[in-house]
């Protein structure tokens, strides 16, 4: 049972983290039968490409998860909203719930049209969403605007669109003495059941039994669309999604902090910012949050029991059969 409002903030989180470990196990799994064929195919006399194919489609399971797995995140964004306008309104409900949302916007504009959905919060929480948004930071790098835009997609859309990304890759390719290669990188993204990785061009006609091939590949789950981010797609893709999740828990805390002078895992906060927050509030004096009383009770009419039995009473006859 939830102890206060931002615990089911803590919850989202944790079923997300639970989510990230099924992909891992659905990942692995799906590696055991090898699934990836590598080849050094010849493509003219001169040229030869790496490529990775992909022999069996991707899990569906994947891009299911990763929906759950956005959906619990981008939940417990809005639901630390709610809990701050709770403890700062200090009523539960708080007013215009139905407005409320953990703002996340591409651009200026959107912002100020939807300041409305944040009445309920203090100013100083407002400018602390303003220094969040995608258009304040570099859009790519901002972990709010993927997860949105992710999330968008899943909940309105269709499921986001799995595949693979080579991770890793450290080639080695024998050649010919007399033949050096010049040697250019491709895609790292598995698109279309392939991946072509690399290329290499001869000054001269190179037949494939003169050279021998050692991919060295490690290969991750990927989201077709992330794969666009020359940010994120650097990074390993478990490790992202590791990443958000500790980017969304400092978000619980640092409103719950703010909004109750306590919270799990202070330490992950700035020691400046717990002195502000501390600060504030020593300034300040709390009412009790207003909470919504107990629902007063409607009773039936008047009813006259009737004559029954003591086989009644022992409930031989019930349940009917």
């Amino acid at each position: 049972m939830v102890s206060n409002e931002f615990d089911p903030a803590r919850l989202r989180v944790a079923r997300a983290s639970e989510h990230s470990a099924e992909m891992a196990h659905v990942w692995n799994e799906f590696l055991e039968p090898h699934p990836f064929e590598f080849r050094l195919r010849r493509m003219s006399i001169a040229e030869y490409e790496m490529q990775v194919h992909l022999r069996t489609p991707m899990p569906p399971a994947l891009s299911v998860l990763f929906g759950e797995w956005l959906y619990n995140l981008r939940s417990a964004l809005d639901y630390v909203i709610w809990a701050a306008a709770v403890h700062t309104s200090r009523q539960y409900p708080p007013p215009g719930e139905s407005a409320l949302q953990y703002p996340i916007y591409d651009d200026e504009s959107s912002w100020r049209r939807n300041l409305y959905r944040l009445a309920p919060l203090a100013e100083h929480h407002r400018e602390m969403l303003l220094t969040m948004q995608p258009f304040n930071s570099n859009p790519d790098g901002n972990y709010l605007g993927w997860l949105n835009r992710l999330a968008r997609i899943d909940r309105h859309r269709t499921l986001a669109v799995s595949t693979a990304r080579i991770a890793e890759a450290e080639p080695v390719i024998g050649v010919p003495r007399d033949a050096a290669p010049v040697f250019s990188w491709g895609e790292r993204t598995v698109r279309n059941g392939i991946c072509r990785l690399g290329r290499l061009k001869f000054e001269r006609a190179v037949e494939p039994e003169e050279l021998q091939y050692n991919p060295r590949v490690g290969i991750d789950p990927e989201i077709d669309e992330w794969s666009a981010s020359p940010f994120w797609r650097k990074i390993r893709f478990l490790e992202r999604l590791r990443m958000i999740e500790l980017f969304v828990a400092v978000e619980i805390t640092i409103y719950e902090f703010d909004t109750t002078g306590n919270s799990e895992k202070v330490e992950r906060l700035s020691e400046s910012f717990r002195n502000e927050v501390l600060q504030r509030r020593a300034s300040q004096v709390e009412e009790p949050i207003r909470r919504p009383g107990d629902i007063d009770m409607k009773w039936s009419d008047p009813v006259t029991g009737r004559e029954s039995s003591r086989s009644r009473l022992l409930g031989e006859d019930f349940p009917s059969r």
